[in-house]
């Protein structure tokens, strides 16, 4: 049975995490700004003059404001790694008083938390760039805030599955190009699922086992409105089911990685 000592030791690491994101929270809006900037500026004025619509730049920005948060998972998953294969000091927080699941649950929140204010700052920006070609009026925003929410347990999970399954610090790289790039950009990144069901539907119902397609989809409905993208709370229900099995999971194999069973 939990007691409260434990929650108190857990808001204490979460609050010393936060002042360590706190540091660096000004160099990872610029890091996620140059990206943001860059491709929404392409997709609202460079790509309408190849013929594409010229939504195509508010379609996009859902698209980054889904992809901030992943930009973290490649540093994260490398940090644990390099950890694990070093100083360990997530062994320190093991001899803590609490249940050495909570080592791994206070990782996922960090990782989690951290992700929303990123993901949020996409939305000024991309109204700074496309001005008109954006209507902020098309958000639902209560809709909108858990859409970031879950998406970012979503990350946060992802990366403790992930780093579960990396065997060397060397095999890193092999962790973005063979598994995260391709269900990212097979995701929907680009495209709808409705496109990719007009264009093949066998494609478009495996890519239904893909997280990214309902995180893509999710994001789009709340910002742009439901018409033409899979059923917001179908996408909730999804990402919830994902959170589960990959933070499960993960914590499984990283107890028996660092033996801590």
């Amino acid at each position: 049975m939990y007691n409260r000592a434990y929650f108190s030791l857990m808001k204490q690491l979460l609050y010393t995490d936060y002042l360590l994101f706190k540091r660096i929270f000004g160099t990872k809006l610029i890091d996620v700004s140059i990206e943001v900037v860059t491709v929404v500026a392409v997709a609202g004025y460079l790509l309408p003059a190849f013929g594409i619509d010229i939504a195509y730049g508010s379609f996009m920005v859902a698209g980054m404001c889904a992809t901030a948060g992943l930009f973290e998972v490649f540093p994260s998953v490398m940090n644990l790694v390099a950890d694990f294969e070093g100083d360990r000091i997530i062994s320190f927080y093991s001899t803590l008083p609490m249940p050495t699941s909570f080592v791994f649950i206070r990782l996922f929140l960090n990782y989690s938390l951290s992700a929303i204010p990123i993901a949020l700052w996409v939305i000024p920006l991309s109204k700074l760039v496309l001005w008109n070609q954006f209507e902020l009026s098309s958000i639902h925003v209560p809709k909108f805030l858990v859409a970031v929410v879950f998406i970012s347990f979503l990350y946060g999970a992802l990366i403790l599955w992930v780093t579960s399954y990396v065997k060397r610090l060397e095999t890193i790289n092999s962790v973005w190009m063979r598994f995260l790039y391709p269900m990212w950009f097979l995701g929907g990144f680009q495209f709808s699922w409705y496109v990719l069901y007009g264009f093949s539907p066998t494609f478009a119902y495996l890519n239904l086992l893909n997280p990214f397609t309902y995180v893509m989809e999710m994001i789009r409905s709340s910002l742009l409105g439901q018409e033409g993208y899979i059923n917001y709370w179908v996408c909730l229900v999804a990402l919830t089911v994902f959170i589960v099995l990959f933070m499960s999971h993960g914590i499984k194999r990283l107890k028996k990685k660092l033996d801590f069973i």
